[in-house]
């Protein structure tokens, strides 16, 4: 099977557990109306969700299958790529920075000292924020290190 869309992976996200009609899911996902219904309609087709013909919802019983294809490593990783993708190719109210920096060893420690803050605040706001801002108005933040020297030893191997 093939791995989901960042956007087929949105409509999933704005079901969660819960069924929705059509311009619930359009509403809250900010997808564009033919782009959210040809979604959902794939989505059907590939047995992920169904609908009584006005609301839609998740099917319960996913085989162990489809449940790596919508949340396994692969596909979160996938996602991640493509996530990363759009933000550095966003052309208005982009914030996006990337650094070579020299550190030793007492200053790589600060450093991840600061992002686990970053991520508790992260968590911290999401939870506070998360029933009341639609999954369109959310932010995509991500962050991370790598020695370059390692960094270019995957590129070169394509991995």
């Amino acid at each position: 099977m093939k791995s989901l869309s960042s956007l087929e992976r949105t409509v999933l996200e704005c079901l969660g557990k819960q069924s929705l009609i059509y311009t619930d899911i359009q509403e809250q996902s900010g997808l564009h109306e033919n782009v959210c219904f040809n979604i959902i309609q794939a989505l059907i087709i590939r047995g992920i969700i169904h609908t009584d013909g006005v609301r839609y919802k998740i099917k319960e019983n996913l085989s162990p299958l489809m449940l790596e294809e919508i949340n396994g490593a692969e596909a979160k990783e996938a996602e991640s790529l493509e996530l990363m993708e759009a933000v550095v190719g966003q052309k208005a109210e982009r914030v996006f920075k990337i650094r070579k920096v020299a550190m030793d060893q007492r200053d790589e420690k600060i450093f991840l000292a600061m992002l686990s803050n970053l991520e508790s605040f992260l968590q911290d706001a999401h939870k506070k924020a998360q029933s009341s801002t639609p999954l369109k108005e959310r932010k995509v933040v991500f962050w991370g290190m790598g020695e370059v020297q390692s960094l270019m030893s995957q590129i070169v191997s394509g991995r």
